[in-house]
């Protein structure tokens, strides 16, 4: 039980503080609803104009606005249109709802605790609504006068009415007048209330929402739907009941929480309707499907299955209600749903005649559950049977402020002191000695009382969160083998975020280059037609199949963000099924403040370039080896053996006077005496020389290459252009003055060009490309990838034809178009064809990201840079493999996927080209 303390009316008070209401006789809600309002006031207005909102059009139905008319105080306006499609003529129509306000500051009001008797309360229409006057609204008007509102004929038999209107959910019916004298009250017929198709029930009115959670009357801030898909569902299912004498069958409706799953082991949450009812109306006027979503997706209750029966079938015979529950429909539930089948985890609630069937079993039948809401009334204590028991309960007694059901109205006489009504049967408890929760709701005997007072049951009085079970792993990344038939990804990564801020972690999400695309997808395959991938379809890591390939990002904005489970305060979970590969991910912390934050795996941060913290933005995850893992990354793995080179950071004089970094790789066994090649290599927008050390794999890419001797042995390194603004001469002058001076003076390397390369992506290949034009002779072999300057002069570059070139993109990368081209400009390839110079270019299944770059880099170095004289040995038995348990893995890369760097300076014969930088860097 949670601590016994509650809302009264929005504010929180102590038991020992509970307030004491005297109320009205029950009534039967529908057809008093009804009645009251045909025969209440009637409201008009002499500018009728002023009341359809600036005379728009509007489709039949609702239509619900900001109000911008500063006459009225609501923040909302709901326009009511109603079309008449009836043979007869139709010649007048009103709507009617709960669209009355009554005031906390109204004397009558405050006394009706005391007194039970609403006479003199003054009725406020909506248009008399005033914010600052503490308004309720009721489902009618205390003294049988209900506003009536009169909709104004704007053409032939079509009316309209706009009402201004604070947050809330409102029930509403028309009552239309015929020329012949006859009259109907109907629900809206393009709004009509949901039906059980199985037993043709609805909660008796067209229903609309106003406002939202942030924005609504006190109370209702859990009774809007979710908009983030957390959503979960109802259905009406047919089972046999305790009259048991013919072959008719009953309904229930059962809502079932988001991502209800049979493995688990969820609560019962039964809920009875009032007089009249049936099983459909707490699905609609009672919200319970979003009051139940809102609560559980911000882990406030105990997951539970919730059901609702029609209780008017059994005519309130109260004992043959607890039968029909025993015997029928808490078996029934507990065979067909993952329920739990302890008492403890089984809660009745109801309304009205509901709270009267409720307390019937509390008192009498106090075994069947092991928590009791009685909203608006209960049954009398005095047939309790057994007091030690009830003790043992949770029981919780609520109605309206001036709600009939809370207190007798007479002083003496047979309902005096009637201890089944909410406040009498408070004290009697207290005077027992009875642990219960109590508390009064604003609103009369309606539905606006029995929605909060259904929510604070739940929330505040029910089970609280259960987490599901802390698991044995570490705080980081585990790898493991997948076992589970129904994904396809060989591997399971767990990933567990425990937070240290010190802010209340509520939510974490996890993303990266976690998202798939079918290589069959008609939108892949024809992307360099007609480069456009809005039609592609994106796969989760749920639902990846064998042959799929990765993206850093989802290329329609669609990026896969997974949300780990909180398994233990401020701890969370979340296992994905994954193929071979590396992978980047980063968490993103929502906070209980309601502030955001995107870091690192605080666990597994990016390696760093210690002497500037550069680093490559993002934390990795090393999943497969090189024999299991997606098409283009087999190189990428550590190996096992001991025939790894080293990496590190150093820095050198740059063409301005600072000191800027590179990124060194020396090869396995690197040997003064001997002369290597060099390979140079640029990152892309946004990037430094740190991302092809991490990310990029350089590494583990050339250590592999090395030891199975596809390649001569050469030094890599790495360098920051960013730092130079993408100013492509002074980069190229740095590189040619400075970095290589200092590369060639310091560690034994050929000084002859054609023992050099230079490669880059994305911007880099824009550096390469201008590379390319005034320093060919320079450079033995370029890589060009992902991006290029398709208006280059190829007759203007001196020795074009020298460098090997190897021009490349991923299959669906926006950067390829500069090298194939459009229906604006033929792209570099045509300029190079027509100019017959010799290159290659290729296209790898993937986007504009770290993985079409890696496998790139490995096809460059691998196939097109210089052979290696000595015969080549069999491959070697290595790279790593990651099918055993890794924990709190520890190498990283840098790639924000969030920004965008859009390059002011490269212009493609008028179409400006954007690229990702830091935040998109490279995926």
């Amino acid at each position: 039980m949670k601590a016994a303390c509650i809302k009264e009316c929005g504010v929180l008070i102590p038991s020992s503080d509970r307030m004491l209401v005297k109320g009205r006789d029950n009534m039967n809600k529908k057809n008093l609803l009804l009645s009251v309002a045909l025969s209440g006031t009637m409201l008009m207005s002499n500018g009728i104009t002023a009341l359809t909102a600036q005379n728009a059009v509007y489709s039949p139905g609702v239509t619900v606005e900001k109000n911008t008319n500063p006459d009225w105080d609501a923040d909302y306006t709901a326009t009511f249109v109603y079309e008449d499609k009836d043979a007869r003529d139709a010649e007048r129509v009103t709507v009617s709802g709960n669209f009355q306000f009554y005031s906390l500051n109204d004397p009558v009001v405050k006394n009706y605790e005391k007194t039970a008797d609403p006479t003199g309360a003054k009725v406020y229409s909506a248009y008399d609504y005033d914010k600052d006057n503490a308004m309720f609204n009721v489902s009618s008007g205390q003294n049988n006068d209900t506003p009536i509102y009169e909709l104004e004929e704007t053409g032939d038999e079509r009316f309209e009415i706009t009402l201004p209107l604070p947050g809330n959910q409102y029930f509403y019916d028309y009552t239309v007048e015929y020329s012949d004298g006859s009259k109907v009250t109907i629900q809206d017929p393009v709004n009509p209330s949901k039906k059980n198709s199985l037993t043709d029930h609805d909660s008796g009115h067209s229903v609309f929402y106003v406002g939202n959670s942030e924005n609504t009357t006190a109370g209702q801030e859990y009774i809007y739907p979710r908009a983030d898909g957390q959503t979960g569902k109802y259905e009406f299912i047919e089972y046999k009941d305790a009259h048991n004498t013919d072959e008719e069958t009953q309904s229930l409706g059962v809502y079932l929480p988001y991502n209800y799953d049979p493995s688990k082991t969820y609560k019962t949450i039964y809920v009875s309707h009032g007089g009249g009812g049936n099983e459909a109306e707490w699905m609609e006027i009672g919200s319970l499907p979003n009051i139940m979503d809102n609560i559980l997706a911000e882990k406030e209750a105990a997951e539970s299955v919730v059901v609702t029966m029609d209780n008017s079938h059994f005519g309130w015979d109260y004992d043959l209600i607890a039968k029909n529950f025993k015997e029928n429909i808490i078996p029934l539930i507990e065979e067909r749903y993952s329920v739990s089948t302890k008492v403890e985890d089984r809660a009745l609630c109801g309304l009205s005649m509901g709270a009267l069937t409720t307390g019937t079993i509390m008192f009498s039948y106090t075994d069947m559950f092991g928590a009791y809401g009685n909203f608006s009334g209960t049954a009398d204590p005095l047939i309790c049977k057994d007091w030690e028991l009830l003790k043992t309960k949770t029981v919780y007694l609520t109605g309206g402020n001036l709600d009939m059901a809370i207190q007798a109205t007479q002083e003496s006489g047979d309902s005096a002191f009637n201890r089944g009504k909410t406040v009498r049967a408070h004290e009697y408890l207290e005077e027992l000695g009875v642990e219960h929760f109590y508390d009064l709701k604003y609103g009369s005997h309606d539905w606006g009382v029995w929605r909060d007072a259904f929510t604070t049951f739940v929330k505040d009085i029910l089970w609280g969160y259960e987490y599901p079970g802390e698991s044995t792993y570490q705080a980081g990344v585990t790898v493991e083998e997948n076992i589970n038939p129904a994904y396809d990804g060989d591997y399971i990564t767990t990933f567990v975020y425990e937070d240290q801020d010190i802010k209340d972690a509520v939510k974490v999400t996890v993303s990266g280059n976690l998202q798939f695309y079918s290589k069959d997808d008609e939108a892949v395959k024809n992307y360099t037609q007609t480069l456009d991938f809005s039609q592609a379809k994106v796969y989760n890591a749920y639902e990846y199949k064998d042959g799929m390939f990765n993206t850093g990002y989802g290329l329609n904005n669609d990026t896969a963000i997974y949300e780990l489970t909180e398994t233990k305060d401020e701890r969370f979970e979340i296992t994905l099924p994954l193929p071979g590969n590396l992978y980047y991910y980063d968490y993103t912390v929502t906070y209980a403040d309601g502030t955001t934050v995107t870091i690192q795996d605080p666990a597994n941060p990016s390696l760093k370039n210690d002497y500037n913290n550069h680093d490559a933005g993002h934390s990795l995850v090393y999943v497969g080896s090189s024999k299991n893992t997606i098409d283009g990354q087999e190189y990428v793995y550590a190996r096992d053996d001991n025939q790894k080179g080293t990496y590190s950071f150093v820095n050198y004089d740059a063409i301005d006077g600072t000191k800027q970094p590179l990124g060194i790789y020396l090869p396995y066994n690197y040997d003064a005496t001997k002369s290597y090649k060099t390979i140079y290599v640029s990152h892309g927008g946004g990037g430094n020389e740190v991302e092809w050390m991490t990310i990029g794999a350089v590494p583990n890419i050339m250590n592999n290459l090395l030891a199975d001797k596809e390649v001569a042995e050469a030094i890599v390194v790495t360098m920051d252009n960013t730092y130079f603004g993408w100013d492509y001469d002074q980069i190229k002058n740095n590189l040619m003055n400075h970095i290589i001076p200092f590369i060639e003076a310091n560690y034994s390397v050929s000084t002859i060009s054609n023992d050099r390369a230079f490669c880059g992506l994305s911007m880099g290949g824009l550096t390469t490309t201008s590379i390319y034009t005034t320093l060919a002779d320079k450079f033995g072999y370029l890589g060009i990838w992902s991006a290029t300057d398709p208006n280059t002069d190829i007759s203007a570059i001196k020795n074009a034809d020298k460098p090997t070139l190897l021009l490349a993109a991923g299959i669906v990368d926006y950067g390829k178009v500069g090298f194939t081209g459009n229906k604006d400009f033929a792209g570099l390839l045509a300029n190079l064809d027509e100019a017959g110079i010799k290159y290659d270019y290729i296209e790898t299944y993937g986007a504009h990201d770290w993985g079409t770059w890696r496998s790139l880099f490995t096809t460059f170095v691998k196939d097109y840079l210089w052979d290696i004289k000595e015969v080549k040995d069999e491959p070697t038995v290595n790279p790593g493999d990651t099918t055993k348990p890794v924990v709190s893995v520890k190498t990283g890369d840098n790639v924000d996927i969030n920004g965008l760097l859009l390059i002011s300076g490269l212009s493609l014969l008028g179409i400006s080209i954007q690229y990702y930088c830091k935040a998109h860097r490279g995926h």
